[in-house]
């Protein structure tokens, strides 16, 4: 469609033609986008409630052996 050539060499479709012709594409990218949104939403989340669930701990590091 965006290639096509009258015999005179003239585009047989206008730009405004060839915009409407990629509003189905502006639809997925757009779903694709809110997917991500919707993902690092989710992460953050996530991450904040990890982070509040989370309690100090002493861990006990063990002595280096010598070896002989």
């Amino acid at each position: 469609m965006w290639r096509a050539v009258n015999e005179d060499g003239t585009l047989t479709y206008t730009f405004i033609e060839s915009v409407k012709a990629t509003y189905p594409f502006y639809w997925i990218r757009l779903l694709g986008g809110l997917m991500y949104l919707a993902g690092m939403c989710l992460m953050a989340w996530n991450m904040v409630k990890t982070i509040g669930q989370g309690k100090a701990v002493e861990a006990q590091i063990p002595a280096a052996v010598a070896h002989a």
